[in-house]
């Protein structure tokens, strides 16, 4: 399971297909839905139920969105502030 596909899930959820969250996230439409089979065979089990014409989530699929939302705010928190170490002065500085 890596963040991509976590970030897939959660835009296919919201966009309710998956060739626009593959656009969204510059992925080909095959490339995020082999993402998704991959996926859903890691949670063992499916997130959505597949029409020709759209996707829907499954029971599973809703109660798994939530996690799958805080880990992905998590870490994108947690990338924005070691981001910021280090690039910043911090400190005083004493010119005589």
């Amino acid at each position: 399971m890596d963040i991509l596909s976590l970030r897939l899930f959660l835009r296919i959820a919201a966009l309710g297909g998956v060739s626009a969250a593959a656009q969204d996230l510059s992925l080909s439409p095959a490339s995020a839905s082999a993402r998704l089979v991959k996926l859903e065979e890691t949670v063992g089990f499916r997130l959505f139920n597949r029409t020709t014409r759209a996707v829907s989530l499954t029971t599973d699929g809703e109660a798994f969105l939530p996690y799958a939302q805080q880990v992905v705010e998590t870490l994108e928190t947690g990338l924005s502030a070691v981001k910021g170490q280090g690039t910043e002065a911090e400190g005083l500085l004493r010119i005589t």
